[in-house]
């Protein structure tokens, strides 16, 4: 079979996708008892550059957070999944929206948002800002997310030219 599935995926949106799951630390905690907003924000970012390097294939680094949002505490012991979509692709930079679920103690149902932002990775080449490859949209929920990575991509453009 001449056909390279894993090649042909790479050129979508949904690779660069990237989830995982993870149990909270008695270390990741804050003075109030609950996983630190920081803690998490690192867990964001991390994400946030597997799901740049997987697109752009090099070195990259984040440029900004934007919109972060805490909807719910997370607490020690609480499994969360970290899920981190590539939706938009500038000329350097890439848009990437990061959603952070916990998931029930008990019998792991009903996972509630905790945490959601988007994060701005630029793509490095010789510690110099280079050209990142297209996004090739496939289906009609990737021209949804395509659609609100450019909006997104948008604004920030505007705040910066203010």
């Amino acid at each position: 079979m001449n056909y390279n599935l894993y090649s042909e995926l790479n050129k979508n949106i949904s690779f660069s996708r990237a989830q995982s799951e993870l149990i909270m630390q008695p270390n990741m905690l804050n003075p109030q008892g609950t996983i630190h907003g920081g803690e998490l924000m690192k867990i964001m970012d991390n994400t946030a550059g597997i799901v740049g390097r997987k697109h752009c294939k090099g070195r990259l680094v984040t440029k900004r957070f934007d919109d972060i949002e805490f909807h719910k505490p997370v607490n020690v012991g609480d499994i969360i999944t970290v899920i981190g979509q590539l939706i938009y692709v500038g000329t350097s930079s890439m848009e990437i929206v990061i959603h952070i679920y916990v998931h029930d103690f008990v019998d792991f149902s009903n996972p509630k948002l905790a945490v959601s932002g988007f994060t701005t990775m630029v793509h490095l080449v010789d510690w110099t800002p280079s050209k990142v490859p297209a996004l090739k949209v496939t289906t009609k929920e990737e021209e949804i997310l395509y659609k609100i990575g450019e909006k997104k991509h948008l604004e920030i453009k505007h705040k910066i030219n203010r």
